[in-house]
């Protein structure tokens, strides 16, 4: 039996994904156990442990409005950029166009473009208009982010459909809007939800456009900002902590309805 020669290049390939992952990891084996420690300090390992820091987070009322704030802002750019993302997709993907190609490198230029630049102009377009410090405007501001995110993770899904079934839809007398709900919406939509789940994350842990555009109220991200500064209490860590576990939970759900969305294209 001839054995396969050794690979140098796909060992070490191997090599740094690993470390990488363990590199990208290593912090939440270090925020979660702090978490549990009812030590008045952020301390590893935690000699006490218990939910006290828990109990603080939810206990603190402004902890509490800091975090439904967050909500509210993340589900109104959720629903935004996941509408227009979609009708975006549905206009580029269904219309011959000759500036295709750079429509699209302009609709996901904010993933490029760094954040201080876009917190900058949306923070001095709303003093002008006098729509600074507000939740909606800061949602707006966030699905401008979110947008680019939706339109690749259902441009992704959109190809994948299956043309002939809209078409039959449509030789059976079905009008093109009925065919599309009837025929490709089904398939179509475990990519939007995925596409709609990760946008709202994508809100919900911003932090830069949050310190531009909210002055007199502050998001989730901006009180932990605020008190890493300030006291570096270890109910950062507990925050953080539910943040992980929420975010772990959120994007594996997006992922599964997202290779689901590929499987029932596929089928």
């Amino acid at each position: 039996m001839n054995k396969k020669p050794f690979n140098l290049s796909k060992f070490l390939l191997i090599g740094y994904f690993i470390v990488i992952i363990l590199y990208l990891t290593f912090p939440i084996f270090i925020v979660i156990p702090i978490s549990f420690s009812n030590n008045p300090f952020l301390r590893f390992p935690p000699s006490n442990l218990g939910v006290l820091w828990y109990e603080t987070y939810f206990g603190d009322s402004g902890w509490v409005e800091a975090t439904l704030l967050s909500l509210k802002v993340g589900l109104i750019a959720c629903v935004v950029s996941t509408v227009v993302g979609t009708l975006a997709v549905l206009v580029l993907e269904r219309q011959w166009l000759r500036s295709k190609t750079l429509l699209t490198y302009f609709i996901t230029s904010p993933i490029i473009v760094p954040h201080i630049f876009i917190s900058l102009g949306m923070f001095i377009f709303a003093i002008r208009l006098g729509i600074d410090d507000n939740a909606i405007t800061l949602a707006f501001a966030h699905a401008t982010i979110a947008f680019p995110f939706v339109f690749l993770i259902v441009g992704a899904s959109h190809r994948q459909l299956d043309p002939t079934y809209e078409r039959a839809a449509r030789v059976l007398g079905a009008g093109p809007v009925r065919a599309f709900f009837s025929a490709a919406f089904p398939s179509l939509l475990p990519g939007i939800v995925a596409a709609a789940v990760f946008s709202f994350f994508v809100s919900f842990d911003e932090l830069i456009i949050a310190e531009f555009m909210m002055s007199g109220q502050q998001t989730l991200p901006m009180r932990i900002w605020a008190d890493l500064k300030l006291e570096m209490r270890p109910t950062i860590a507990a925050v953080s902590s539910i943040l992980i576990v929420a975010s772990i939970i959120g994007m594996g759900a997006a992922e599964i309805l997202r290779r689901r969305s590929v499987n029932i294209s596929n089928s």
